[in-house]
């Protein structure tokens, strides 16, 4: 994924400081077996069928290709992780003491350039826990998380695209657009939700190519109809900038206008002329 500013990032390095400091020159007391709600089931326990079951799914997975490295862009190269992985979101889990993702990974030690004691790079090791298996065997585990759903997922882009929609009008008749108004701070967030649909979700999806299709088509869907969506604030945005060249407001408010947005064009701009080098 492509290094940039995203607009939390701020409020995520202020949480990190605040806890940092917080921990000082200690460490985070990490779940142990001597927690009294720890929970440990001996492999011996489980019937042999299970086991049987669990492993010949996990290599039916591995063999039919369905377990993906994560493909990220780092300083204008691609780079593929080692391990592979397969998310699943259990939609259908509210309580936010249960899990709602499990991802399960698929790891080779012989396969990695290098392992280091320390599970996590910089400082994450003193505020995040990590359970590494030793041995060099190649290896499939199970993790299960907690997914903060508020922002990132489907449902929250499109809401914030038809929000942002809710300015344009199209006219039944003529089949012309234009927008409903040109107040600062409708704009501001029509152009913010514009930049975030399209370097957050869209270019990052066709980024990845199509490697997930042999799995579902579920998302090439899904981003085809927030493709349609960004055409919307494509249009938004010309109609913006068209109603500046004609000039008819006052020049104090154009100027506001143009001090509003300009400073998201510009991301867009830096941040499409990146992602083509």
């Amino acid at each position: 994924m492509q290094k940039r500013g995203a607009p939390g990032d701020e409020d995520k390095d202020a949480k990190k400081r605040k806890l940092l400091e917080e921990i000082g020159n200690g460490h985070l007391q990490y779940f142990s077996s001597k927690d009294e709600s720890f929970y440990e089931l001996n492999a011996k326990h489980i019937p042999e069928n299970v086991h049987q079951s669990a492993q010949k799914a996990f290599l039916s997975l591995f063999h039919h290709g369905c377990l993906f490295r994560d493909l990220v862009r780092l300083k204008g190269y691609k780079m593929e992780s080692k391990p592979s992985a397969l998310k699943d979101e259990k939609k259908d889990i509210c309580c936010m003491d249960l899990y709602n993702v499990q991802l399960i990974n698929y790891m080779d030690p012989q396969d990695m350039d290098y392992l280091k004691e320390e599970p996590y790079f910089d400082d994450f090791n003193q505020t995040h826990q990590h359970c590494v298996l030793a041995g060099f065997q190649p290896r499939f585990s199970s993790t299960h998380r907690v997914a903060e759903c508020s922002r990132g997922t489907l449902k929250y882009i499109k809401s914030r695209c038809h929000t942002a929609l809710e300015n344009l009008c199209m006219n039944t008749d003529t089949e012309e657009a234009s927008l409903n108004t040109l107040q600062r701070s409708v704009l501001y967030q029509t152009e913010e939700i514009h930049n975030e649909v399209e370097f957050e979700w869209l270019r990052q999806f066709w980024f990845q190519g199509k490697r997930y299709n042999k799995c579902t088509n579920f998302w090439m869907a899904a981003m085809t109809d927030l493709e349609d969506l960004w055409k919307q604030m494509e249009m938004m945005t010309s109609l913006v900038l068209k109603a500046i060249e004609k000039r008819s407001h006052a020049p104090e408010a154009t100027c506001r206008i143009l001090k509003t947005i300009l400073p998201l064009l510009l991301v867009r701009q830096n941040l499409r002329e990146e992602w083509r080098q």
